[in-house]
């Protein structure tokens, strides 16, 4: 079984849905042979929720991730892949971005999760780490075909506990991979020839050079014989708004442009050429797939499709169950009002301060809010709403106790969350209103990209004063701030941040790091405690306590905190970088050696990693293997003064 989520493809730029660009090729002659749903719909337009609800069939309330970042799957439902791991399957993934980094929970019931592309973002870089299309498909090839890990490397997650046969041979034990490519995700960089044939949309580069790659590999493996009764799933995990109600890219919002996505199911010779017109929803993909090979479903959100192309009866989109939807990022980190809603028949309801209701046949692109004057056509759509998320509890990425919350307010920067939750919403907070506030967020950040740093700054600065509760503007300032040398003013901008919002984690764990730069130890230590105290899962802050634990010296508790990390994020190059420094500092070389290694096997381009290395074979006297890694390190930065030291020094 092969699933392929495409992150970010709007279903209108398909072919198959209607695209007349030819971007898609690949994905059309999958919807041509097999089932093609014509309406299908992601429940949240943000990479790890959806993916979460594709692989567990459930919504965000019910499997608890709603954001990314600061959210983790607990892994304590049932996921696809792990049900069929269950049932004999060997088990892949191949990922192609940080947003579903192993560290968020989607590597429960794989038996390899590659998420290796480098050094993981420490500090909340403001472009996300990925690899382009090419570089998730050629280790997914090699597995499917081989029947073995993809990644020999030091650092694969949940290695397999069978031996495999060499690659070539036949395996009769059935496999499910996940690949996921990121490419259509902006920043749009396609690479050529598709830059050039796209140069004045980009966006559409991306697309048509993820599609090629994939058919590229699709024909390799049937080539093969590897398709051979073998089930296809292709979807996105969600769309993007390109500049329609407003919103230059995605999470925003909810229109059809984000939320309605293309889902092809083929199979051969299992499925005939089929199109579905009853409406379906992604909590449905992980059932339809159980159900295919014969697993038992567990209980879910979403329902087995199958019927809806074995008997034409059942494709009544009249009968077909209404789709929740939800877009709570603005909330859950600016404090917007929230946006639920649900998508029925051809009605859709969104429930904000200034609530909408469309009619989705005789108005596609949702430019007629109907809700003013057919109430009575969104009482029912209420009522459904109500049902799906009325009883579901307020998101939460971590429990506040009495003691937590004492000790954040003696460190001065965190105000008790229930004194600032808002409990009611009006328009002022509505998305639709504070639109442009998040335009000019963006607009900052391209001019800090382009090089105008008092532009950005300037423009952030602005934000900040309109609205303080826009918390975002300010950990945006203090990454310019930290990138341009002015580590205090960092500092101060996060704790005002820190200031205007219930206690986050993920930014208490940027902060701590920031302060572990300028050398405050003591108060990084208290910030990071605290943290993870907030939300025992974050990761980032686990790891820039071992980095402040090294630094105090105390080397167990580091250790301890590394060590965790690695257990959620077993590919996370910069641990081992973090492991190796600390054990250079205990002249334990041999070990050094060890982790280093494997730092630089995940990312060879970690300068710091091959100069610390160097000093591991310098001091057991192997001075030729340190300086060629010395060399490699100036290779990579020519201004590591401790790399040119350390070569000089050995070559008097």
């Amino acid at each position: 079984m092969l699933l392929v989520t495409i992150d970010t493809l709007r279903a209108d730029h398909v072919g198959a849905y209607g695209n007349q660009l030819g971007l898609t090729p690949t994905v059309d002659r999958l919807a041509r042979e097999g089932v093609r749903f014509t309406r299908a719909y992601a429940h949240v337009p943000l990479t790890l929720p959806s993916h979460t609800t594709i692989m567990t069939g459930t919504y965000p309330m019910t499997n608890g991730v709603r954001d990314n970042g600061s959210f983790r799957f607990d892994g304590k439902r049932p996921t696809l892949a792990g049900l069929l791991k269950d049932a004999g399957y060997r088990t892949a993934a191949f990922v192609g971005a940080f947003p579903v980094d192993a560290r968020f929970g989607l590597n429960a019931g794989f038996d390899v999760y590659d998420d290796n592309y480098g050094s993981r973002p420490a500090g909340g870089d403001l472009s996300l780490l990925e690899r382009p299309a090419d570089a998730v498909l050629a280790p997914a090839y090699d597995w499917i075909t081989g029947g073995g890990r993809s990644n020999p490397e030091p650092g694969t997650a949940n290695p397999e506990r069978t031996q495999h046969p060499a690659p070539g041979t036949q395996n009769p034990a059935p496999w499910f991979a996940w690949i996921h490519l990121y490419d259509p995700h902006d920043p749009y960089d396609p690479p050529e020839p598709f830059r050039s044939r796209f140069s004045s949309d980009l966006y559409s580069g991306e697309i048509a050079y993820a599609d090629a790659a994939l058919g590229r590999m699709i024909d390799r493996l049937a080539a093969s014989g590897k398709l051979a009764r073998t089930i296809v799933a292709v979807m996105a995990d969600h769309g993007e708004s390109l500049g329609e109600h407003g919103e230059r890219t995605h999470g925003l919002f909810a229109y059809d442009a984000t939320i309605r996505v293309p889902l092809v199911i083929w199979a051969s010779p299992a499925l005939g050429p089929a199109t579905i017109a009853s409406p379906v929803r992604l909590v449905d993909v992980m059932p339809t797939l159980l159900d295919f090979v014969g697993v038992r479903l567990p209980q879910t959100d979403g329902r087995a499709l199958r019927p809806l192309f074995l008997d034409a009866r059942a494709d009544d989109p009249g009968s077909a169950p209404a789709s929740y939807f939800e877009a709570l990022s603005a909330n859950l980190t600016r404090n917007w009002a929230p946006l639920t809603g649900i998508v029925h028949g051809r009605l859709k309801l969104i429930d904000l301060p200034i609530p909408e209701l469309y009619d989705l046949a005789a108005d596609p692109s949702e430019q007629q809010n109907l809700y003013a004057r057919q109430p009575d056509k969104a009482k029912p759509l209420e009522q459904q709403l109500d049902a799906v998320s009325g009883s579901a509890g307020k998101p939460q990425a971590g429990p506040v106790d009495r003691e937590t919350e004492q000790r954040l307010r003696s460190l001065g920067y965190i105000v008790a969350p229930a004194a600032r939750t808002k409990k009611s919403f009006t328009s002022k907070d509505d998305p639709k209103t504070l639109v442009p506030l998040q335009n000019r967020l963006d607009a900052a950040l391209d001019a800090f990209k382009a090089g105008d740093v008092a532009g950005a700054e300037s423009g952030l600065q602005a934000i900040i004063a309109e609205r303080a509760d826009f918390t975002v503007a300010s950990e945006r300032l203090a990454l310019i701030y930290k990138d341009t040398g002015r580590l205090d003013k960092a500092i101060a901008a996060l704790e005002t941040a820190l200031h205007h919002r219930e206690p986050d984690a993920e930014v208490m764990a940027t902060l701590g790091g920031y302060l572990q730069e300028a050398g405050q130890l003591q108060r990084s230590l208290e910030v990071l405690e605290a943290a993870i105290k907030v939300n025992p899962s974050e990761v980032d802050a686990h790891e820039k306590l071992g980095a402040t634990y090294t630094r105090l010296r105390r080397f167990a508790d580091a250790e301890r905190e590394f060590r965790y990390v690695l257990s959620i994020d077993p590919n996370s190059p910069m641990t081992y970088n973090n492991l190796g420094s600390m054990f250079l500092f205990q002249d334990r070389n041999a070990d050094a050696i060890e982790a280093l290694s494997r730092a630089v096997a995940l990312d060879p381009g970690l300068a710091n990693a091959h100069n610390g290395l160097g000093v591991a074979y310098a001091r057991t006297g192997n001075l030729g293997r340190a300086a060629d890694e010395w060399r490699k390190a100036l290779e990579i930065r020519p201004d590591l003064t401790d790399a040119r030291e350390n070569l000089a020094r050995i070559s008097r």
